[in-house]
């Protein structure tokens, strides 16, 4: 992917107005004659080409892009994302993106103000932090004091995170004091250690947890005969599944499914990943994301947005106003 084109010596300005023109409201059919997408799981991550123009020496840039897939390590930002959701009606929420501890106050910073020159059209944040960090408490006052601030999640699935971290006391505390301040706290974990989300959910009835890319179920594991070995087995997931959706402040974000199949995939290759979340969660516990750019691994934002819409389109019309946009208003708090 080539560098995104601009004036090379546009002013501050002249930067807001086209980053802010990369995430307008896009018209157009949504599929299952849905509503407006609230996307709530939207990445945006580049290499330095723009940090002049925020006014910072450099960007913050997640230190695994480095091993990512080639796929991945190039800019993506606003303008990047308005191309991959063209032709639908699209607002978003930007998802934190794993950064190093030490960029944490320059991610906010940098979406804050990507926010709020975006005219209302990234309408927040779920920011990265460390829940079992000693000045947790003093970060989520730094949060909050955006309002644009809508929850916080720190990615516990990735090789450098050990086991059972959040039901470590301290990160326990830390979940807590998310609920305390109105946040919630997105909850991005390995298939097999579903049951130590349930144990979180159950310490912190008083936070909202999400539960990101459907517990990062593998479709491949509903294949007669899949190509590569699953990262479970289908009983294995499904039981985590249920006994999270018993958690009434667990929501479950339907997103991330399309990473786990190889090329050439189809709706009803997600289909059973998709329906058994909508069917432990309710139609009023589940929103959806793109979870672009790291979607491109499996497809492209639009194909799934079309194949959610072909899975979903024999449910009632309500409900998929719900799994689209309304849920998540409500959830993160939107307006």
């Amino acid at each position: 992917m080539e560098k995104p084109s601009f004036p090379p010596e546009c002013n501050r300005r002249e930067f807001f107005r086209w980053a802010a023109g990369g995430l307008g409201v896009l018209q157009g059919e949504i599929p299952g004659n849905g509503p407006e997408i609230l996307d709530t799981h939207l990445h945006l991550w580049s290499s330095g080409w723009g940090a002049r123009f925020l006014g910072f020496r450099r960007e913050p840039s997640p230190p695994w892009l480095r091993g990512a897939p080639e796929r991945l390590r190039h800019n993506f930002g606003l303008q990047e994302y308005r191309e991959a959701v063209r032709g639908f009606s699209v607002r978003a929420l930007y998802m934190e993106v794993d950064v190093a501890e030490k960029d944490l106050d320059l991610e906010m910073a940098s979406v804050r103000r990507v926010s709020e020159g975006s005219g209302g059209q990234v309408l927040g944040a779920v920011l990265g932090g460390r829940p079992d960090a000693p000045g947790f408490a003093e970060w989520v006052r730094r949060c909050r004091e955006w309002q644009g601030t809508k929850g916080v999640r720190r990615v516990l699935h990735s090789g450098t995170t050990p086991r059972g971290l959040c039901v470590e006391p301290a990160f326990v505390e830390g979940v807590r004091q998310l609920g305390r301040a109105g946040l919630t706290f997105d909850v991005c974990i390995r298939p097999g250690e579903l049951g130590d989300a349930v144990r979180l959910a159950k310490a912190c009835p008083d936070t909202v947890l999400v539960l990101d890319h459907c517990g990062n179920g593998d479709a491949k594991a509903f294949q007669k005969k899949p190509v590569d070995q699953p990262a479970h087995t289908a009983s294995e997931w499904q039981r985590g599944i249920e006994q999270l959706a018993r958690c009434r402040n667990v929501v479950c974000k339907i997103s991330g499914v399309i990473e786990s199949l190889p090329k050439g995939w189809a709706a009803e290759d997600l289909a059973p990943v998709v329906n058994h979340c909508l069917d432990a969660f309710g139609p009023d516990r589940v929103v959806f994301g793109t979870n672009w750019p790291v979607c491109l691994v499996g497809g492209t934002a639009r194909a799934w947005i079309h194949a959610l819409g072909e899975i979903v389109a024999s449910r009632p019309e309500a409900v998929r106003k719900k799994l689209w946009s309304g849920n998540a208003r409500q959830i993160y708090r939107m307006s």
